[in-house]
C-alpha cells in the first residue's frame, strides 16, 4: 500500500469544536504517504426510512468517501456520557445498504476512535458506546492504544490549535502510528 487514504468523522457540527481541532492535530502527526480528509456531513438529514430511496445526495457523498478510504477515524465528543446525536445519525445512514445489492460501506473497514471533552472522563464512555455500535456493524476497530483528552478547554493555544502536554500528545501520536500500521496490514 503505497498511499494510504484516511477519512475522519468528527462527532460535532460546530466549526471550531475541540474534536475538529483534534482531527486537525492528527493531520500534522501523520507519516508521509498518508492523507486524512474530514467528511462533511452537515447536510445529511435525520435518518428516516421513508426517505431512504432514492438516497439523498449528501448521504451518497459520505458513503462514497468512506468506500474510497483505507480507514476511518471517528473523533467523538462526549455528550451525557455517550456519543453525539449527529454522529449516531450519520452512522445510522451509512449502516444501511448503499444499493439494492446490500453494500454496507463500513462493514469490514478499519477504524480508530479518539475523542476530547471538557470533562474529566476524556470521552471514555462515549468511545465505549461508539465501539459497541461499530463492532455490531462489522467495523474492525483498533483496540489499543486509545487517545482520550480530558479538560480539553484548558489545552488550547491563542490561535485555537490544541496544545497538549507531552504525555497526552504521546498517546495521540501512538494511536495515530498504530492505526496507520493497522491499516497497512
Amino acid at each position: 500500500m503505497s498511499q494510504i487514504k484516511l477519512v475522519g468523522l468528527v462527532g460535532s457540527l460546530r466549526k471550531d469544536s475541540y474534536n475538529r481541532r483534534l482531527l486537525n492535530l492528527v493531520k500534522t502527526l501523520l507519516p508521509e504517504g498518508v492523507t486524512l480528509e474530514e467528511i462533511d456531513y452537515t447536510e445529511v438529514p435525520l435518518f428516516n426510512e421513508d426517505h431512504e430511496w432514492p438516497t439523498p445526495a449528501s448521504v451518497s457523498k459520505v458513503r462514497d468517501q468512506i468506500l474510497e478510504a483505507d480507514g476511518v477515524l471517528f473523533i467523538t465528543p462526549e455528550y451525557n456520557q455517550s456519543l453525539s446525536g449527529v454522529l449516531k445519525n450519520v452512522i445510522d445512514w451509512v449502516s444501511r445498504p448503499a444499493n439494492k445489492d446490500g453494500l454496507r460501506v463500513l462493514a469490514g473497514k478499519k477504524a480508530v476512535v479518539m475523542g476530547a471533552t471538557m470533562g474529566i472522563s476524556g470521552t471514555i464512555t462515549a468511545q465505549e458506546h461508539l465501539r459497541s455500535i461499530l463492532a455490531f456493524m462489522g467495523v474492525n476497530v483498533l483496540s489499543q492504544p486509545r487517545a482520550t483528552i480530558s479538560s480539553v478547554h484548558t489545552k488550547v493555544n491563542e490561535d485555537g490549535s490544541l496544545n497538549l502536554d507531552p504525555i497526552t500528545l504521546g498517546f495521540v501520536q501512538q494511536t495515530v502510528n498504530a492505526f496507520v500500521e493497522y491499516v497497512k496490514q
